[in-house]
């Protein structure tokens, strides 16, 4: 009895203060570790906005629970979860914008009891505001807009969020619904979290010459958004995997237990590749670079080129921080896409597709979902592990399969696959080999499907990609770029599309034309291959000028640059092209905000140099000032510490033992310098001194495969190899580039291709040396132990040699 009056007086004296609810320690004793911190923590959490926020009507009506916070019972969550889910409705009738909404519909949560709520009210309350937001972005098409209180209730409700995952009281899916919400959040309000809002941290690099900035080594303050995101981000990646290991057996098969659906998964990845995207974009060696323009600096009297070889396809050091962290110390979120890559294949990996299982997660998944998973793999940077290599190559064989098995049915199921879906499943393949991450044949089988499906079979002859959105056949052209396929059928429609397109002045923006003119220039598709090719940098350029003119806008950096280098590899120079080379020199020598990326510095230099020869025109314009400074980054640049492939220490090797004197990675990264005198016949005359005046400059360049088109970009060249037809692969653009600017500097260039060079084995350093004979004219012979061997001799039939 003195008990029940006890509880009494508490009631009267929080009725008396004005208290919503009171909690009242229940007996029950629900095993959680630290179970009763936690629960203050997550009350006060609440409370602490409560009070923030008086002016708002919070009375309801006094109650007694003995329910812990935040594990409220169905019924109650229920009621709750109606609250959170209709505010969007109430709000529509008073014209409130998205931010006005999502912010009311967080209010709303943080103000109901949280006796009153559990997870699912959390997680639905964080979604509910995304999808508020999301929708509102697309309907508008507008920049979006931001609000101080939305970030506040935002955090708040993320920190909720965070001591719910680290007590485990969400389900996995819960979590994936969770880490999708905030990273819709992150999306639309870029300034939450540093690595979408370009928050950069100038840094040193390795030589200690140009400034970078390194995501992967940026510091995020602990007080604002960054260390609240981050952390949750992380948490929910941990249960995850896990989960994920949690539902899985000794040989990787999923138990048959409750696992995570393919498209929660699917929506989870997306979550983390839309908000944790690699550092180093596709292909690059390290990160962006950027430096103020009116920085000044000189070459040291220090800088010696120093070489460090590496074996073919070997990752560099400092290449991207993001595949190199997650295989060398597999970061939380790394771990997660693997993790993922496994549930998705059963751990058979990509031999998963011949087998006759029909319940691996990627055979249930629908074509969205495997688009998905494969833009957050290439997003994120994340196959650099056996598992992810795997998964990707089974989703390229999937979405293959699905694609022919359509195409077999008939025309009556022809809409049920969207180009978007086929597409984009391309272009992640095309990043993956961009990073030298090869899915062998897949991605060649996957864009002869996608030709015939749409171009080959198409109902419109003359306009087989009509029905494809300008996005599409963006994303198609990048995917061929970066993987170097040369599918000639599937180029010559897309570049068609878009030149209709940009005659009708429909669709195409400045950076989706910038991209086309781009991936022209890195295939090198010139008048060679068909006329669209001739027609579409003139009337590209013609289209950018009409989009800066009436926008009155400037061409952003990144485009600014890329149409510059492209229109300069392609050689074609109208008046349009001309006027548009003027003005994004002019844009770039005038930059407001006074940096530079150095990338950009680089192409705008490499520009400038070919065009004051070529079509001095274009560049007449250009400041001194401006040139002198791209001069001397490019300069910078080359006098770096230098990387090469074996193969070319092998060239290295061998022409010294045919004392051969030579320089590695010379100025302008030649790969073997050798300098002749004037008068010299043959380069084992070559000096050892390259100071010396009126010689001959002799560039002996090494080209890998990534210097060229893929061996077989078609299945009927791959059935050709196969037959042992040979087929050479075409020189890229930036190639062809490097070629012209080392000619225009009074280099003689010899090519020797990896397609040559690599069928000599290794052991045969006499075969190495007759064929570097051919190549550079070393000598007038070769001999051993007196005898000429520069050429090969058959043995005679009368001896036997050991291998008989």
């Amino acid at each position: 009895m003195s008990a029940f009056k006890k509880h009494l007086s508490i009631i009267f004296v929080a009725w008396l203060c004005g208290v919503d609810a009171l909690t009242v320690p229940s007996p029950v004793n629900h095993n959680r570790s630290n179970g009763s911190s936690s629960t203050s923590l997550l009350a006060t959490a609440s409370q602490n906005y409560r009070r923030k926020n008086k002016g708002s009507k919070q009375t309801s009506p006094i109650s007694v629970n003995t329910q812990e916070p935040w594990l409220a019972d169905y019924s109650t969550s229920v009621r709750s979860q109606k609250k959170i889910q209709s505010v969007p409705s109430k709000q529509k009738g008073k014209n409130a914008n998205p931010v006005q909404v999502a912010q009311a519909v967080l209010s709303t949560f943080l103000n109901i009891p949280p006796s009153e709520c559990n997870a699912a009210n959390v997680v639905c309350a964080l979604t509910t505001s995304a999808k508020t937001l999301s929708r509102g972005k697309h309907a508008n098409n507008k920049l979006s807009t931001t609000s101080d209180d939305l970030q506040t209730a935002l955090m708040q409700t993320i920190d909720i969020l965070n001591i719910l995952v680290s007590d485990k009281r969400l389900t996995a899916r819960q979590l994936c619904n969770a880490a999708w919400a905030i990273a819709k959040h992150v999306e639309y309000d870029e300034s939450l979290f540093s690595r979408k809002n370009d928050k950069f941290i100038f840094v040193k690099d390795s030589s200690n010459r140009y400034s970078t900035y390194d995501l992967s080594q940026q510091q995020m303050s602990g007080d604002g958004t960054d260390k609240h995101i981050d952390d949750v981000l992380n948490l929910i990646a941990l249960r995850m995997v896990e989960h994920l290991e949690q539902t899985r057996d000794r040989r990787y098969r999923i138990k048959t237990g409750k696992k995570a659906q393919p498209g929660e998964l699917s929506m989870l990845l997306w979550a983390y590749a839309a908000a944790k995207p690699r550092d180093c974009p596709p292909g690059w060696e390290q990160p962006r670079r950027i430096e103020q323009l009116s920085e000044t600096q000189t070459n040291s009297d220090n800088d010696i080129d120093v070489v460090t070889f590496v074996e073919d396809g070997q990752k560099f050091p400092h290449e991207s921080k993001t595949m190199a962290n997650d295989s060398q110390r597999k970061s939380i979120t790394g771990r997660l896409f693997d993790a993922a890559a496994i549930a998705f294949c059963q751990g058979e990996g990509a031999a998963v597709i011949i087998s006759e299982k029909e319940n691996t997660l990627l055979k249930n998944c629908t074509w969205n979902e495997l688009s998905n998973i494969a833009w957050s793999f290439a997003t994120r940077g994340a196959y650099a592990s056996k598992e992810s290599e795997a998964v990707m190559t089974f989703i390229a064989k999937e979405a293959t399969r699905r694609i022919r098995l359509t195409q077999s049915d008939g025309l009556s199921n022809k809409r049920e696959i969207l180009p978007r879906d086929c597409v984009q499943i391309a272009w992640a393949l095309g990043m993956m080999e961009s990073d030298n991450v090869s899915v062998g044949d897949a991605f060649v089988h996957l864009v002869d499907a996608i030709n015939d499906y749409w171009i080959k079979c198409s109902d419109r002859p003359s306009q087989p990609l009509k029905g494809w959105k300008c996005a599409d056949l963006v994303q198609m052209a990048t995917a061929l770029a970066h993987g170097r396929l040369d599918n000639q059928s599937v180029l010559s429609a897309v570049y068609k599309e878009a030149l209709t397109r940009l005659r009708s002045r429909n669709g195409l923006s400045i950076s989706e034309i910038s991209i086309l003119l781009w991936s022209q220039a890195r295939m090198y598709l010139t008048k060679k291959f068909g006329a669209e090719y001739v027609e579409f940098p003139s009337a590209a350029s013609q289209a950018l000028l009409q989009r800066m003119g009436k926008s009155s806008t400037r061409m952003p950096p990144q485009e600014g640059a890329n149409v510059a280098w492209s229109l300069t590899v392609l050689e074609q120079y109208d008046d349009d092209v001309i006027n548009l080379i003027q003005k994004i020199f002019s844009t770039a020598s005038s930059c407001e905000e006074g940096v530079i990326q150095l990338e950009h510095a680089h192409q705008l230099w490499q520009s400038y140099f070919l065009l004051s020869a070529d079509c001095p025109e274009a560049v007449k314009y250009v400041p001194q000032e401006f040139t002198k400074y791209l001069e001397h980054k490019w300069n910078l640049e080359k006098s770096r510490c230098k990387k090469s492939s074996k193969k070319h220490q092998v060239i290295s090797k061998t022409l010294d033992l045919m004392k051969v004197a030579h320089r590695n990675e010379y100025d302008e990264d030649v790969d073997v310098a050798i300098v002749l005198e004037e008068n010299s016949a043959w380069t084992h005359t070559a000096q050892s001194d390259f100071d010396i005046k009126n010689g001959r400059k002799v560039a002996v360049e090494f080209d890998g495969p990534h210097h060229f088109t893929v061996m077989a970009s078609t299945g009927e060249q791959l059935s050709s190899i196969e037959r042992g037809i040979k087929i050479n692969p075409r020189v890229l653009g930036h190639t062809v580039l490097k070629y012209r600017l080392l000619k225009l500097k009074g280099w003689t260039v010899v090519r020797i291709p990896y397609y040559e060079f690599d069928k000599i084995p290794q052991f045969a350093s006499m075969e190495i040396q007759r064929y570097l004979q051919r190549a550079l004219k070393t000598h007038d012979k070769i001999e051993f132990s007196g005898v000429d061997v520069s050429e090969y001799k058959a043995m005679p039939s009368s001896r036997t040699s050991r291998f008989d």
